[in-house]
């Protein structure tokens, strides 16, 4: 071919990739639970994380909403690794605000956890700051994951008292609430194990919960830990957790 002839061929290949991504890719990986490009494209690959490293299962898929704006709505669930919000938001088709403990978030990983829209808990402060950014999520009809026993429970088989402010978010968010119970992960509290153990996890979504016209906030509370109970079979251990990290860290 002339040098013409190149340079037009090289134009058609031009507009044909940028055709590709622009009509084809870039719809595929916006059309998962966040307009963002980028975690679209981590919310697919979590299928294949999930399914090879976690050999997940799950039950109770019908009970999940199929909207991208179903909230307000609070998921709540058992802390069994730091693996769970993968696992959970693996089978949602809507972007999960989950609650972090700020100590937890490495200054380092700013931007993902900005792009995941993480609500930071000060877990020994004051955590006002994080009710209030749930409380505007859910009035603006987002989701808000939440582990309510308030870090990872050890040894398993056994269900924590849970925060009363998962109750005062439910009453004061006039949020639906979706019931989630964990089982079957590696059994440790550092973050390189939970997510790159080899086990056997399955995630049972238990209940969609409406409490419509029901403001008692420790008695929200206490159905939701009842109702865990006695889907898991794990028995109740009524003494909270501290919320003080191990001191050889979180990984």
């Amino acid at each position: 071919m002339s040098p013409l002839q190149w340079v037009a061929f090289a134009i058609v290949i031009w507009i044909a990739v940028v055709s590709l991504a622009y009509f084809v890719i870039l719809p595929w990986l916006t059309s998962g639970p966040s307009a963002h490009p980028f975690v679209g494209l981590c919310w697919r690959f979590l299928k294949i994380y999930t399914r090879v490293i976690h050999r997940l299962e799950v039950t109770g898929l019908e009970l999940i909403p199929q909207s991208k704006r179903p909230g307000p709505l609070v998921v709540v669930c058992n802390h069994t690794g730091s693996v769970d919000p993968l696992l959970v938001s693996r089978y949602c088709p809507f972007m999960i605000r989950w609650m972090m403990g700020a100590d937890l978030m490495w200054s380092r990983m700013a931007p993902l956890w900005d792009m995941l829209e993480i609500i930071p808990v000060d877990r020994t402060g004051n955590q006002s700051g994080a009710l209030k950014t749930a409380l505007r999520t859910l009035r603006s009809k987002g989701v808000v994951g939440i582990f309510p026993e308030g870090r990872i429970t050890l040894p398993r088989g056994e269900v924590r008292p849970f925060f009363s402010g998962v109750g005062g978010m439910i009453a004061h968010g006039k949020a639906d609430t979706l019931l989630v119970w964990i089982e079957g992960t590696a059994e440790t509290d550092q973050v390189l194990p939970s997510l790159f153990g080899r086990c056997h996890a399955t995630v049972h979504f238990l209940e969609y919960l409406s409490y419509d016209g029901e403001r008692d906030a420790g008695n929200i509370t206490e159905q939701l830990r009842s109702k865990l109970i006695a889907a898991s079979g794990w028995g109740a251990h009524d003494e909270a957790l501290p919320l003080v990290l191990p001191e050889d860290g979180p990984f």
